[in-house]
């Protein structure tokens, strides 16, 4: 998502959602799941398959 502050990924959480600043490791995963941890002051990123239907 694309604001005059800057850009942001839409993390979402059950019913609510979060906009988080963008990060180049989010680029390289575009349309796949992505998944971060937040413990203590760094997160940690979980890299998932594609979305969409499988064959």
């Amino acid at each position: 998502m694309h604001l005059s502050s800057g850009k942001f990924a839409v993390v979402e959480k059950s019913h609510e959602f979060t906009l988080v600043p963008w990060r180049p490791i989010i680029d390289r995963q575009l349309g796949r799941e992505v998944m971060g941890i937040v413990q203590g002051g760094s997160v940690s990123w979980q890299l998932g398959r594609q979305r969409g239907l499988e064959r």
